[in-house]
């Protein structure tokens, strides 16, 4: 009974504070932010175009859910082709990614200690804020990326960064 007694009012506080910090949705509040929309994509629909500058050329992306560009959770897929390299970079936010399709390579980690992994489809890597990684696919891949925006990526070596190679 003590026991029960001292949880009970051990979790008192996380109730209290939970019920303060979620207020009630009202009805009249239009849905505008990412987590209060709806989206439904079947992978034969999804609607690829051109990865962004901030990304070696070749690949192709898509947008799922959110705006990879403002603040707020985003869930987009890039598709890269045999042969696709992303150097060693970091970005300022948590990445989840999911292998889709094909292969896909990961080397983690600050030079010295990195670690590799290939991974294939339904495989999952979360790489936190800051960690240093680069990515890479021998016969192709798609892969699923989460994350909260806005999506910014910062290449360790900074020649390796796409937006500052000259033009071809």
């Amino acid at each position: 009974m003590k026991s029960r007694l001292v949880f009970t009012f051990a979790l008192l506080p996380a109730v209290a504070l939970a019920q303060t910090a979620t207020p009630e949705p009202t009805a009249t509040k239009p849905a505008t932010d990412a987590a209060s929309t709806h989206a439904m994509i079947r992978a034969a629909d999804t609607k690829w175009g051109d990865a962004p500058p901030m990304l070696p050329k070749g690949a192709q992306a898509a947008v799922l859910y959110g705006d990879p560009g403002k603040a707020g959770p985003f869930a987009i897929r890039l598709k890269a082709p045999a042969g696709y390299k992303v150097p060693r970079h970091w970005h300022p936010t948590d990445e989840q990614v999911t292998i889709i399709e094909g292969d896909f390579t990961l080397s983690m980690g600050e030079a010295g200690s990195t670690h590799d992994g290939t991974f294939a489809p339904g495989d999952y890597v979360s790489l936190p804020a800051n960690m240093q990684h680069e990515g890479s696919t021998k016969g192709g891949t798609v892969v699923q990326i989460n994350s909260t925006g806005p999506f910014e990526i910062t290449y360790v070596d900074p020649k390796d960064d796409p937006r500052k190679q000259p033009a071809k």
